[in-house]
């Protein structure tokens, strides 16, 4: 972990974040990465609608709360303690090599911190983004069973009723599901198909008719939740919308681009973990009296993994720069396709040198590996990625 600490600093850090990723490092070198394997074997809980985490879960999120990290996600003006897009990215690179789950726990929270932010009235804010700086998750929820992809074709339904929306409708897949206390959630509120019948609210999890039901395991990232959430005649108070009718794809897409750079980070962060367990027992691994690095066909993968890891790195930091340009959304999704491609390529060749002691369940490359699998399908897949990337690549030079 040292070593890719010393990159990260290399690259950005202002000096009031040191203080805080100091504190923050050995939270994670010391709480999270011991605990991370027993947890991923004890798996997930689920009662009265609620997430429960296996211990030592209620000691790590605590010291997460106290070391401010969901400050860092909410402008100054609303309690938080806002720092720069890549410092931010440093965080999630971290998170990446401790523990993926946790880091993709953090993007989603920090999507539904970003649409808050960016169209809440007033009194919303202060209320939602105080809750938020302090310990509560939030989440983001887009995806229905027949509206992946094409978000346009989005029908849970969001009817207004005098001072009210009335919700009714579905949504899959979705992040953070249990555990969020505030949800960002993508309707249609004009009963037809478009994006301009689309809009988001900000909806709290103890409205009436609202149901969570967890998905089944998944290979990898065991500790992230993921679940279906059902609205059933809910009734959503009109000053939740997030800016106005009409514009809600707009707003969900723009804080997806943002989050995609931040799961490329992730990507990066897995890979580099991946890398350092390999290292390590190519180090110790002795066969024909030798180290495996002193042999030329292991050397040359590690050269390999280790060019990736710092390629697709670069392409995320080169995406950080775009953040306010019209380049942003492409860069966006170059870094997450580059990255998770990448990440499941170094899996691949740490399962190679590891041999067959990775494929026992609880083979440390054999867990991250699984992790990246599942890097892939968030926030659209490689295909989804190179749609967007063909169509701005056109769109620009056009």
């Amino acid at each position: 972990m040292d070593h890719l600490i010393k990159i990260l600093r290399s690259f950005s850090e202002q000096e009031d974040d040191r203080a805080f990723l100091d504190r923050f490092v050995e939270l994670l070198r010391y709480e999270v990465m011991p605990s991370v394997q027993s947890m991923y074997a004890a798996g997930l809980g689920f009662d009265n609608g609620k997430v429960i985490f296996p211990p030592p879960w209620e000691s790590i999120y605590s010291e997460l709360v106290e070391v401010g990290l969901f400050k860092r996600f909410v402008p100054i003006e609303y309690g938080g303690g806002s720092t720069s897009e890549e410092n931010i990215y440093t965080i999630m690179e971290l998170l990446g090599y401790t523990c993926p789950s946790l880091g993709i726990i953090f993007v989603a929270h920090s999507r539904a911190v970003d649409l808050i932010s960016a169209a809440g009235e007033q009194d919303l804010k202060e209320r939602f983004l105080a809750r938020l700086c302090n310990g509560d998750f939030g989440a983001i929820a887009m995806t229905e069973e027949k509206a992946g992809t094409d978000a346009s074709a989005i029908e849970f339904s969001a009817r207004p009723q005098g001072d009210y929306y009335v919700f009714d409708g579905e949504k899959i897949f979705i992040s953070n599901a249990g555990l969020a206390s505030i949800y960002t959630i993508l309707v249609n509120t004009k009963g037809k198909r478009g994006a301009r019948s689309l809009a988001v609210f900000a909806v709290e999890d103890d409205i009436e008719g609202f149901t969570v039901e967890l998905l089944p395991e998944k290979d990898g990232l065991k500790l992230l939740p993921s679940g279906r959430l059902t609205y059933t005649k809910s009734l959503i108070p009109k000053g939740n919308l997030l800016g106005e009718e009409g514009r809600g794809l707009f707003l969900a897409l723009d804080a997806i681009d943002r989050g995609r750079i931040l799961l490329a980070g992730i990507a990066c962060g897995l890979a580099c973990r991946i890398f350092d367990e390999i290292f390590e027992y190519s180090r110790k691994r002795v066969q024909f009296d030798r180290p495996l690095t002193s042999s030329q066909d292991i050397s040359f993968k590690m050269s390999e993994m280790y060019t990736q890891i710092n390629a697709a790195r670069g392409l995320c930091f080169y995406a950080l720069k775009q953040a306010r340009s019209r380049f942003y959304r492409s860069a966006s999704s170059q870094a997450k396709l580059f990255a998770t491609q990448m990440v499941l390529s170094v899996a691949q060749l740490g399962l190679t040198i590891m041999g067959g002691r990775s494929y026992f369940k609880d083979n440390i490359i054999s867990l991250l590996s699984a992790d990246a699998r599942g890097m892939e399908y968030l926030e659209g897949t490689s295909s989804i990625q190179k749609m967007i990337i063909s169509r701005e690549l056109f769109k620009s030079y056009g």
